[in-house]
Order: C-alpha cells, then sequence, then structure tokens
C-alpha cells in the first residue's frame, strides 16, 4: 500500500510539472517566517498539496516574545515523489522588511504529521519550553548568534544543479529509465561558497532513497552525500555531516 501511495504522489507531482501548472510562490501574510522555514528545515517543497494542484504551506504563529522573536508551525503536505509529511516547530529571532535573523540548526524540532491537520499539539508544552529557552526566549537578541537570509517569496533554485545530477546518478550506480530524481536547494553557508541540498529518489520498483548533499564550487563542483538514518529525527547527523566537511 504505501508503494502504491508513493507512485501515486510521484505522477501526480509529474502531471502538475507537465501540465505547466506553475506555483507562482508564496502568497500568506508571513514571507519573513516563510524564508526561516524553507532555510531551516528538510524536505521542504516551498508549497504544499491541493487534491490535486499546488498551494501554500501553512504559517501558524504560536507566540511572540518582547524582543521580536517568533515561535510559529510550519506544514506542508508530502515532499516531492514520497509520502515524507511533517509538522515543524521554528523560531524566528527577529525580522525586517527585507532580512531574518535566525539561529541555525537549533531553531527548528520536527515530527511526523500522523493526521495530516494543523495541529501544534503534537508538540508537548515541555519541547515547546526547550525550544524557547535554546533559541533565548525573552532575553537580548544577540545577532552575532545569528544567521541572516533575504526574504523570498520561492526556494531558490540548485545552482549547477546539472552536474549535481550527474554525480548522484554515479554516486548510487543509477540506472537509466529506472528512476527518478527530485532535488531541493535548502541554503548556503556564511561565505556563499557551500550550500545544502536534499532529495528523494524514486527508484522504480525499489525503495526510495532520501539522501541529503553539501556542495562546494572550486574548479569543479564537489559532492558529499549523507543518507539519514531518520528522515524526521536527522538533526544531531546533520549537525555532525555539515561539521565534517568545514561548514562553519
Amino acid at each position: 500500500m504505501k508503494k502504491i501511495i508513493s507512485l501515486f504522489l510521484s505522477l501526480v507531482f509529474a502531471l502538475i510539472i507537465f501540465s505547466g501548472c506553475k506555483y507562482k510562490g508564496y502568497s500568506g501574510a508571513n514571507p519573513d517566517l516563510f524564508t526561516v522555514a524553507i532555510n531551516s528545515v528538510l524536505w521542504t517543497n516551498g508549497y504544499s498539496w491541493g487534491a490535486d494542484f499546488v498551494c501554500d504551506s501553512t504559517v501558524e504563529v504560536i507566540d511572540k516574545d518582547s524582543y521580536g522573536r517568533t515561535i510559529f508551525a510550519y506544514r506542508e503536505k508530502y515532499y516531492k515523489g514520497g509520502d515524507i509529511t511533517f509538522s515543524a516547530l521554528i523560531i524566528c529571532q527577529y525580522s525586517n522588511e527585507k532580512e531574518v535573523f535566525y539561529y541555525e540548526d537549533t531553531n527548528y524540532i520536527i515530527k511526523k504529521e500522523v493526521t495530516l491537520s494543523n495541529n501544534v499539539g503534537i508538540f508537548s508544552q515541555e519541547e515547546i519550553e526547550h525550544l524557547k529557552q535554546i533559541n533565548d526566549w525573552n532575553k537580548e537578541i544577540d545577532y552575532n548568534k545569528c544567521i541572516k537570509k533575504e526574504i523570498t517569496k520561492n526556494k531558490p533554485k540548485i545552482p549547477y544543479k546539472e552536474e549535481i545530477n550527474n554525480q548522484i546518478i554515479k554516486h548510487f550506480n543509477l540506472i537509466n529509465g529506472e528512476y527518478d530524481i527530485f532535488m531541493d536547494y535548502l541554503t548556503s553557508d556564511l561565505s556563499n561558497s557551500k550550500y545544502i541540498i536534499y532529495g528523494n529518489i524514486r527508484k522504480h520498483g525499489g525503495e526510495d532513497i532520501i539522501f541529503i548533499g553539501l556542495a562546494e564550487k572550486d574548479n569543479d563542483i564537489k559532492l558529499n552525500i549523507m543518507i539519514p538514518s531518520n528522515v524526521y529525527d536527522y538533526k544531531d547527523e546533520f549537525i555532525n555531516f555539515k561539521q565534517a566537511n568545514n561548514w562553519w
């Protein structure tokens, strides 16, 4: 049954792409929070799914502190070509008309979404309070700890996507005609010399491969790949992967 559902989602996604029905970007009231989410959390499309169309992600403000921080819930339905669906609880330190500020790696928690409902209740009060604490809730904002990003309404395109695609095919020994690759951009490092991608490889008649890649452009594209052991509980592995590849 799981394979049938995944195949159906892949077909729906392909039909939307080939039909020319293009999503024009987040149109909700919180583009600053949307920007924090798509730069922080893996397996985001930058949009969600309706019955047979793409639509805005759900962004729900939960609380604000006296210094301008916002804790919010972010949710999409289904990552491309697969059945990954989760709710995220995220903190934005501050935003203005052009930029957002947040603490990288410590600003979010995610949980598998079971009911496909916009329900913040899947997060316990203890989890919410812990997230607030490690993000300095109700303390003066320390901009030296913050990552800064320009506000956007769309996921950025992957630089050098064709070269990266070829490396992924080689790395996983993919056979032509027996797979579909879905990839997205997450974020760049402080120098914009490295960036993170992630994706889902649909192997026809086989198991999906969920992967994370850290790319660096020198003379050629250098790509390091990791396979998370748990697509919902990956944070420690992800931090270690970035450290091992000199992200900071």
